[in-house]
C-alpha cells in the first residue's frame, strides 16, 4: 500500500510541476513556454504553451501545377523545408 501511494504521489507531483512550470515534453525534448522545436527530418514546428500544451505548424497542402516542378529541401528549418512549385524553369524555351 505504501509503495502504491508513493508512486501515485510522484505521478501527481510530476503532472503538477508540468502545469505549474508550463514545460512541455515532446519526442524526448523538454521545451520551455514559447520555445519551438522542429524534429530532424520532419517539416513541422512545435511550440510549447502554458500548461504543457503544444501546437504544431505544418506545410500547406499543394495542388499539382503542371508543368511546374515540385521542389523541397528537408534539411532546411521550418518553413523553408516546405515544398513549393518552381514554374520559372519550365517557362524557359
Amino acid at each position: 500500500m505504501k509503495t502504491e501511494t508513493v508512486v501515485l504521489l510522484i505521478v501527481v507531483l510530476g503532472a503538477h510541476s508540468l502545469l505549474v512550470l508550463g514545460d512541455c515534453a515532446f519526442g524526448g525534448q523538454n521545451l520551455k513556454v514559447g520555445q519551438r522545436y522542429s524534429p530532424p527530418g520532419r517539416c513541422t514546428e512545435y511550440t510549447c504553451h502554458t500548461g504543457g500544451a503544444l501546437t504544431a505548424k505544418t506545410c500547406p497542402s499543394l495542388a499539382s501545377l503542371k508543368p511546374c516542378k515540385l521542389v523541397e529541401d528537408a534539411t532546411q528549418p521550418f518553413p523553408k523545408c516546405c515544398p513549393y512549385f518552381d514554374c520559372e524553369q519550365n517557362l524557359r524555351l
